[in-house]
């Protein structure tokens, strides 16, 4: 049994023991392992820490609950060895960004903070994010025209029609800069549909003048963003963000400063399925 193996066997004694109070350092002792090598190992194959791991799936599973039964919140924190409802609501706001009660109010949940079990299927979505930890960048304005559009999670298809579409028109576009820069942006608004988002698709310009009636033209403002880099098809970047927003961004202090993130497609990038492609994602942030 190699050490993947053994992570994935830690995870099936994880999953029976969510509503059971069981100690990491008997999970090490069963895997056979120190605990804090388990704790390494563990990080390593799966991009969480075991507790961070524990705490969102205990969370994860006890909105099932919340929504679907009458159940108080207290004997629902208890039910997952939460100590006492503070405990339960300060862990639940943290995955989820909204308290127990005000996700029980609206009768819905963000579905992309939700951690399903890990399995061997989906460890392979951790080695799409080559930077656990982002490069912080100063960026200038950049002006950009392209195509935007309205995408719903549950369209389950990629991008490609748009993009094909999109590079079919690309020498209609004015002020096109000579060395082509491309990009992908997704933006929300703040009360949105959280399964739901829209996409501009774009090249960079040298200036914004004479848009063709097809196109719309956008500037990406100038500041601080986190940088994070993703390697593999433009299809699985997905899985690159879940990292960022479900296991590295909830254990900063940073948040969310605009309603918008970013791809840029540069010199590492050899096309959308290319499992050697790396395109950087950019995000806008501000300290708490």
């Amino acid at each position: 049994m190699n050490n993947r193996d053994i992570v994935l066997s830690s995870i099936t004694l994880i999953e029976k023991n969510l509503k059971n109070t069981i100690s990491l350092a008997e999970i090490s002792r069963q895997c056979g392992f120190s605990y804090y090598y388990f704790s390494k190992l563990f990080k390593t194959v799966t991009g969480y820490s075991p507790k961070s791991y524990i705490l969102a799936r205990k969370i994860s599973e006890s909105v099932d609950d919340l929504l679907n039964t009458n159940q108080r919140v207290l004997d629902i924190g208890l039910k997952y060895g939460f100590g006492s409802p503070e405990t339960y609501t300060r862990a639940f706001k943290r995955i989820m960004h909204k308290n127990p009660n005000e996700i029980r109010k609206d009768g819905k949940v963000n579905s992309r903070l939700l951690l399903k079990p890990i399995t061997k299927q989906t460890l392979n979505r951790f080695n799409h994010a080559l930077d656990k930890s982002p490069e912080f960048v100063e960026l200038n304005e950049r002006q950009l025209m392209g195509i935007p559009f309205y995408y719903n999670i549950s369209m389950k298809s990629d991008l490609s029609n748009s993009w094909s579409l999109f590079m079919q028109n690309l020498s209609t576009i004015p002020y096109i800069k000579k060395r082509e820069r491309f990009y992908q942006m997704q933006y929300w608004f703040p009360d949105q549909d959280d399964d739901s988002t829209f996409f501009f698709i774009a090249v960079e310009v040298e200036r914004i003048e004479s848009v063709p009636i097809q196109f719309v033209a956008k500037t990406i403002p100038a500041g601080t963003y986190m940088k994070f880099r993703h390697k593999g098809r433009s299809n699985q970047v997905g899985y690159t963000y879940q990292y960022i927003y479900e296991e590295w961004l909830p254990n900063t202090d940073y948040r969310l400063s605009e309603h918008f993130n970013f791809e840029h497609y540069g010199e590492e990038y050899f096309g959308p399925y290319n499992e050697e492609s790396v395109s950087d994602i950019y995000i806008p942030f501000q300290i708490k």
